[in-house]
């Protein structure tokens, strides 16, 4: 188990041929990275530049836009609500010659209920991701169906932070194809600075408050991070209640032959 995450050397920032920077810097956009490295079980890793992850690609342009379309993305992924969707508008896929899908994994942002007790922010935002699970289970299928195609690549799926939502999809993404507990935690967790990150820019720009953006803003501090408890708890729940990730998605409709075809797309041996 990983007990002191900010001294795993796991993040390139210079970047190498084989370990590529695993951080896009970007000037108006947090939060995109690079899903390639994280280990197997069996001795195979993620390959570096097939996925991403990311947070409101929707304001991609300039300089921002010129770096993401040299990754060569072929397909979007945009999880955010139908309201994020029509009130701040689409990832530039036609300028980045990618294909653009919609899939909203939630009907409408979180709003905390008044008086939740907020002292275990791990134990809130696990319970929150379990009800992702089933609220967005189609969704979440679509997503696996789409990223199991060998065309799809390099492909990209981002939310509003790219903390909650897109660390599910990230989860399930890298369990299914038998990626170790840890790397899977880790990468969760690094969300946490980035989104920080996003709350300061936020409130120091005026022209943000009118958006769904002040939503995450305006979260309690507690559930803001990305706690490696958050994740370690879903993926223990997972496997209490449906055995693995793997049946959990054989439930919703995603059978083994996807789950082989999505391993083949992202899985390389070790070098």
């Amino acid at each position: 188990m990983l007990d002191g995450y900010e001294a795993v050397p796991r993040i390139s920032r210079s970047g190498t041929p084989d370990a590529p920077a695993r951080d896009i810097d970007l000037v108006n956009t947090y939060n995109l990275r690079d899903l390639g490295g994280y280990a197997t079980g069996s001795g195979l890793r993620v390959r570096w530049r097939r996925l991403f992850r990311g947070a409101g690609l929707q304001r991609l342009s300039g300089g921002d836009l010129q770096i993401v379309r040299d990754l060569g993305l072929r397909t979007v992924i945009d999880l955010r609500t139908e309201g994020e969707l029509d009130l701040t508008g689409p990832c530039p896929t036609s300028d980045l010659g990618a294909a653009f899908h919609h899939l909203p994994i939630l009907r409408r942002v979180w709003e905390r209920p008044a008086g939740e007790d907020l002292a275990e922010p791990g134990a809130y935002l696990a319970a929150r991701y379990r009800e992702m699970l089933d609220e967005g289970a189609e969704m979440i299928a679509e997503a696996l169906h789409i990223l199991a195609r060998p065309d799809a690549y390099p492909a990209v799926f981002y939310c509003a932070a790219g903390k909650d939502r897109t660390g599910v999809l990230a989860a399930l993404v890298l369990d299914a194809v038998g990626v170790v507990e840890d790397d899977i935690v880790f990468d969760y967790h690094l969300s946490g600075k980035q989104v920080q990150r996003m709350i300061e820019r936020a409130r120091a720009r005026a022209q943000e408050r009118s958006t769904s953006f002040m939503a995450m803003v305006n979260q309690p501090p507690e559930i803001a991070g990305a706690p490696p408890q958050a994740m370690r708890s879903l993926l223990a729940w997972i496997r209490e209640h449906h055995g693995s990730t793997g049946a959990y998605l054989r439930e919703i409709g995603v059978g083994p032959e996807v789950v082989r075809r999505l391993a083949d797309n992202l899985l390389e041996r070790s070098r």
